[in-house]
């Protein structure tokens, strides 16, 4: 890690950046935490304010102030999480997508924000706890985010469509540890590390209430029914509305058609859905929109692996690009995984992460 006087480091009331300052303090850095104000106490049917462990103002304050005496800062970003999180999130899901809103925030709230705070107080350096770390890409001869040493925390697929970070300005100090590692730097630095809570979905929205959230929408209400059917044709009933559901899902349908059913189509055209057995969801071949990083560069002529991920949890699995303008890309082996509006993004052979695009079902059969 790269001494320098001052560095900024975004918090949450967290223990993975809660340690990042304590390591960034250990190895010289002047550290001021910086805790971004997304979201009022309640708001529809989202989570109430204690219920979060993501940016948790009153934990950020308690950390800096009582364990690790460095001064720390409240920036106010509740209107860009509002416009370019929660109503993306609203939107995508209208129009048939299932949107990932913690990339979003790092793309357009956090990092931004965090990076806006830092040149406005002359400090060139931010950091934040995220899990992944920089590393060179032999293959494609540029220096990217790594899929972490912890890769059930893995987070460079958070970052996958964050822009202007690099080495020089952005750095991750828990990296190039794992989970179990960073609790017990916790322990040893006398964290309450019992109370620091860690957050495993969305921050403002419980993944259970997502169709309740998104019914309390002035386009909702009033809709007529939605047909359920299976992919082959079988009605099997109606349900409210489709809008907040998943490809892949189960959890949460109110029909049953005698067996493990899944969420394979969300029609919004013709507010049908289409339910299929699981080994229906496999495909091996997806498309991508909006693509960005070195993988899409018009200029390189890469032919060797690539590997994808549409969770960040989930292992890489082996791809190819099948057209010229690397738009389309098949697997190796079929996954469930291709959900329109996810993120798929892709690595190298040494897992450093070299492009993302936004997943698109252009050309399914059904």
């Amino acid at each position: 890690m790269r001494k320098s006087k001052k560095i900024i480091i975004g918090m949450s009331g967290g223990v993975d950046s809660a340690v990042s300052a304590w390591l960034l303090m250990k190895a010289g850095y002047e550290v001021t935490g910086v805790i971004l104000k997304l979201w009022e106490k309640t708001d529809e049917e989202g989570k109430s304010w204690g219920e979060r462990t993501c940016c948790h103002v009153p934990m950020v304050g308690y950390l800096c102030d009582r364990i690790l005496g460095i001064p720390h800062v409240i920036v106010d970003a509740e209107k860009s999480f509002r416009s370019d999180v929660v109503e993306e999130f609203k939107n995508a899901y209208q129009n048939g997508e299932t949107p990932n809103p913690c990339i979003a925030c790092n793309e357009h709230v956090k990092l931004p924000l965090l990076r806006k705070y830092a040149q406005e107080s002359g400090i060139s350096l931010v950091a934040t706890g995220h899990y992944t770390a920089w590393k060179r890409s032999q293959d494609f001869e540029c220096t990217g985010l790594s899929i972490a040493k912890d890769p059930a925390k893995d987070q460079s697929y958070f970052l996958s469509r964050t822009k202007g970070i690099d080495r020089e300005n952005t750095l991750f100090p828990i990296g190039t540890m794992t989970k179990a590692e960073v609790r017990l730097l916790a322990e040893s630095a006398g964290f309450p590390v019992a109370g620091l809570l860690e957050n495993q979905e969305a921050c403002f929205i419980s993944e259970k209430r997502v169709a309740g959230y998104l019914a309390q929408s002035e386009t909702q209400k009033g809709q007529s029914p939605w047909a359920v059917k299976t992919v082959d044709g079988e009605q099997i009933g109606s349900i409210p509305t489709g809008v907040g559901l998943t490809r892949g899902q189960r959890r949460g349908l109110a029909v049953s058609g005698g067996r493990r059913l899944y969420v394979h189509t969300v029609n919004m055209e013709k507010k049908e859905l289409l339910l299929s057995e699981k080994k229906e969801l496999l495909e091996d071949t997806f498309w991508v929109k909006n693509p960005m990083g070195p993988l899409f560069d018009s200029k390189r002529s890469y032919e060797g692996e690539i590997q994808v991920k549409f969770r960040s949890t989930m292992s890489p699995v082996s791809c190819q690009p099948t057209s010229r303008a690397r738009s389309e890309f098949h697997l190796s082996t079929p996954n469930d995984g291709i959900v329109e509006g996810q993120i798929a993004a892709f690595y190298d052979r040494m897992n450093v992460l070299v492009g993302s695009g936004i997943i698109t079902r252009k050309g399914r059969s059904r």
